[in-house]
């Protein structure tokens, strides 16, 4: 199965009604999880026996970690749910953090796809921002990030390393990536920001919002679709708002 039908957004459109009702399923039963098609999926390519195995093993520990957290998670679940011996599995990974790590880094990897923008110059710019809030949320919120998120959290005070990780390799290169887009339109003249990079950090905190933060710590459902695109839109207006608009687009 293809990346981009596992992950809502994956296309930089809306994701529609059935697709978030398919995906509030998945993450609120996950027994209609198919292995194969979940954030390790081989996206087609032949693989080896050795390699299917590590991908077998990382796709039965990310579902093992997301629905069970870090602490409860054992290398015993992920080889049976993995169908693999537990030598096969420290053979291909070391440690239970190893391989936490391995996940995590997958991820971020995939999700940082997703928010790859593109500049378009006949695209104006607060469509390329609906489109960009509108993986970013539907990302958020959706696909085991949640669950994950909270495990990071969990792990903070005793092993801060994965959370760093994770940092490096997600929010810090989503940050950059629309701070280079940014750079593109100020030199176009469209834009006057003063710190691109701190205007994009502003872009995706002001996503996060009160929201998020409630469906962290309170187990509240996500946003619906249309929640979701009035939070983009509102945010994107602001933002634009709050930049020194030289042209319009």
């Amino acid at each position: 199965m293809a990346k981009d039908n596992c992950i809502l957004g994956g296309l930089g459109r809306r994701a529609s009604k059935k697709e978030i009702k398919t995906d509030q399923d998945s993450v609120q039963n996950p027994s209609v999880w198919d292995r194969d098609q979940c954030l390790f999926a081989s996206l087609g390519q032949k693989l080896s026996r050795s390699e299917k195995k590590r991908n077998d093993i990382r796709n039965a520990a990310s579902e093992i970690f997301i629905t069970q957290g870090f602490e409860a998670a054992s290398m015993d679940k992920i080889a049976a749910l993995a169908g693999v011996s537990k030598r096969t599995v420290y053979s291909h990974f070391g440690s239970k953090e190893e391989l936490f790590a391995h996940v995590i880094t997958n991820f971020c990897d995939l999700k940082r796809e997703e928010l790859d923008v593109k500049p378009d110059h006949e695209l104006p710019l607060k469509e390329c921002l609906v489109k960009l809030g509108t993986k970013f949320l539907h990302m958020l919120h959706y696909h085991g990030s949640v669950s994950l998120f909270r495990i990071l959290i969990s792990q903070a005070e005793t092993d801060p390393s994965h959370g760093i990780e994770f940092m490096n390799t997600g929010p810090k290169i989503s940050r950059e990536l629309l701070a280079t887009y940014l750079e593109e339109k100020i030199a176009a003249g469209e834009i006057a920001v003063d710190d691109p990079l701190e205007a994009a950090q502003s872009f995706y905190s002001m996503l996060f919002g009160a929201r998020y933060l409630t469906c962290l710590v309170t187990g509240a459902p996500p946003p619906s679709p249309e929640e979701i695109d009035t939070i983009v839109d509102s945010t994107v207006e602001r933002f634009i708002y709050g930049l020194k608009v030289t042209k319009e687009p």
